[in-house]
């Protein structure tokens, strides 16, 4: 009931865009998170990158994530 209410912005949003929004709880072992990739794999599954920040400029990559202005995953690039 937690989740149910904790994803309800979620739902409405994908609804309104009419694209598919699952939720999936996993424990954090090998195992399970294998099986997560597996399905992810299987599926064609793959993120969608948005901008790439150096680790100096991780404050401004947090900045952009707080602000809801990102699109896609921001990464954070270790040299």
């Amino acid at each position: 009931m937690l989740f149910k209410l904790a994803s309800r912005k979620i739902e409405c949003m994908a609804k309104k865009y009419q694209v598919h929004y699952h939720f999936i709880f996993v424990h954090a072992d090998g195992k399970q998170l294998q099986e997560a990739v597996d399905i992810l794999t299987k599926a064609n599954v793959h993120p969608v990158y948005g901008d790439i920040f150096s680790l100096t400029q991780t404050k401004e990559a947090m900045d952009k994530v707080a602000k809801g202005r990102n699109k896609g995953k921001i990464l954070l690039k270790i040299n």
